[in-house]
């Protein structure tokens, strides 16, 4: 009995050494580190400019190298002036549309529909 606690009591403290050999170890390694990154970064001159955009949706759960990133970014950048351009022509068929639709109500129904809309306006104005 008493030897096994012996070797229990062994074991925890040469367990305890070990992990404490060891954060010395790698708190050293880190600052070496640290100082070595701070020195090239001054050195370096700055990376070609990266594109900026977002990743689509869950893409960053993926792991993707840089040069699959910039493939990314390059096919959004070449759709880009389409979508903004089809996203215009959308805005325009919506206002059309309910220009079209209002037309079907009576006046009163106009005049109805006039004061819910300054109101949902007001509330959102409120709300900014």
């Amino acid at each position: 009995m008493f030897a096994k606690n012996t070797l229990r009591v062994f074991a925890i403290v040469l367990t305890g050494v070990s992990l404490t050999i060891c954060s010395v170890d790698s708190l050293s390694a880190q600052k070496k580190e640290a100082g070595k990154t701070a020195a090239t970064a001054k050195e370096s001159k700055p990376a070609v400019k990266k594109p900026k955009g977002r990743l689509p949706n869950h893409y960053g759960k993926l792991n993707l190298s840089d040069i699959q990133r910039d493939k990314i970014y390059k096919i959004q950048a070449n759709y880009k002036s389409e979508i903004d351009s089809l996203k215009k022509q959308l805005a325009e068929l919506n206002k059309k549309k309910n220009a079209e639709i209002v037309t079907v109500l009576e006046p009163s129904q106009k005049t109805i529909l006039d004061k819910i809309l300054a109101d949902a306006s007001s509330k959102k104005t409120a709300k900014k």
